[in-house]
């Protein structure tokens, strides 16, 4: 039971030092280099980008879509904008469902912008935009290099010139690494009329920044989130191309999206179901714990949950049982009972009642020690008692012999008593 206890306390401090070691260890807040762009100062989130737009004019307001695009975008069929306004979405992936997709191209169509900068297009969105684009290419992902280092650039004319490219490097828990940068095929842009407007390049010729026009409105697409994160933003350089990407923009009220990002697996998974011509759009379909291990911090808590569990049962799988108690070792009490009760007796002068427990005792002892019945004391009982106990005849007879006169008579002396009680003696020492 002690050394159980001590597996349960060791199993919980392992567990306590583990969480301790990931969550505390150097002494110094633990930053999570995961690229989940939101609103926090992490690496790769949009702290930095948030509040310089939040802050950028005055002379507009900066809403903020925290219960989703049907809730908080403006419905305008019954609210009418005073100015043109800008919906705002940074991040790797993006939902949107039937009622948040309408809302959105009715807010697009009646003269507003849409900035969506993600590793891949909204993939309800394609088939309504792309529709007219001289290649089925709009149903798949966008295609990206990998390097550590890359320049961006525009293509309006009064931004070409020699000062215009803005250098980005990728990096991960404080090393510089490759990183996957995604861009959009030159030979998509096909079409005068029908086919997207290239506003910036990766490396100067492969283009990353694009409108496509779409009623009163156009839609932006940015295909690289990571040139508005924070860590890069530290750069002076690249708060200046953040301000000309926006500058593209028309001044007016900002709708900052901060609830429809998602995971890029989840985002490309929906849009591979939704080309294979499945319906399903349930997110659940991606399993249960994709989106918890997609947030480091639910990881985390599905690990140490995990763990637990695991000790947990590894500590029960050992065979229980209730713990035998000690038992003490039973004593033969007869002998005490009668020395005492003969104490009582022979203070009292009784020596008769002494004699006819001594007898009693006697016969008890042939009937544990020899299996003889003494319901009949004749002499065939004497002639078997004297065979196995190997005593003669003529001591077990005197023995009878004193009973029956102690028992028939009312006064019993102190020498008959001694005497009966050397007979039985006799009888005890040399019986086998």
């Amino acid at each position: 039971m002690q050394n159980k206890t001590i597996l349960w306390v060791l199993g919980v401090v392992v567990v306590l030092l583990s969480i301790f070691f990931f969550v505390f260890r150097d002494g110094q807040t633990r930053y999570s280099w995961r690229e989940n762009y939101k609103e926090e100062k992490n690496p790769y989130g949009t702290y930095v980008i948030y509040n310089l737009l939040k802050t950028y004019d005055s002379q507009y307001d900066f809403h903020e879509i925290s219960n989703g695009i049907f809730e908080d975008l403006p419905d305008l069929d019954s609210v009418e904008l005073s100015t043109t306004s800008n919906y705002l979405f940074i991040g790797e992936g993006m939902f949107l469902d039937t009622v948040e997709m309408d809302r959105m191209l009715r807010f697009v169509a009646a003269g507003n912008n849409a900035f969506i900068s993600s590793k891949d297009i909204p993939f309800n969105l394609k088939p309504i935009l792309f529709e007219e684009m001289c290649s089925d290419y709009w149903f798949y992902r966008y295609p990206n290099i990998s390097d550590s280092l890359v320049s961006l650039s525009f293509s309006h004319p009064s931004l070409t010139d020699t000062n215009s490219a803005y250098d980005f490097k990728y990096v991960s828990h404080n090393q510089v690494r490759n990183y996957r940068w995604h861009y959009v095929e030159s030979e998509y842009f096909c079409d005068e009329y029908y086919s997207p407007v290239a506003l910036g390049y990766l490396n100067d010729t492969l283009i990353n920044y694009y409108k496509v026009k779409y009623g009163e409105g156009d839609f932006y697409f940015h295909t690289n989130p990571i040139a508005f994160s924070n860590l890069q933003l530290l750069k002076t350089q690249a708060v200046d191309y953040a301000s000309l990407v926006f500058s593209h923009l028309p001044p007016g009220d900002i709708y900052w999206d901060q609830v429809s990002r998602l995971p890029l697996g989840i985002a490309r998974s929906l849009d591979r179901n939704n080309r294979d011509g499945s319906m399903d759009r349930n997110l659940n379909s991606q399993g249960p714990l994709s989106y918890i291990l997609s947030q480091p911090p639910l990881a985390w808590a599905w690990y140490t949950a995990l763990s637990t569990a695991i000790l947990f049962l590894i500590f029960r799988s050992r065979r229980k049982q209730r713990i035998i108690p000690v038992l003490k070792e039973n004593k033969n009490s007869s002998l005490e009972f009668i020395n005492t009760i003969g104490r009582i007796y022979y203070q009292q002068g009784n020596h008769r009642k002494i004699c006819l427990k001594k007898m009693t005792l006697f016969l008890s002892f042939i009937r544990d020690r020899y299996y003889l019945s003494t319901n009949e004391m004749d002499t065939n009982f004497v002639a078997r008692l004297a065979a196995k106990s190997d005593i003669p005849i003529s001591v077990i007879n005197q023995i009878f012999l004193y009973h029956k006169n102690i028992d028939s008579s009312d006064f019993v002396s102190e020498k008959t008593l001694i005497e009966f009680h050397l007979e039985l003696d006799k009888f005890y020492k040399n019986c086998k």
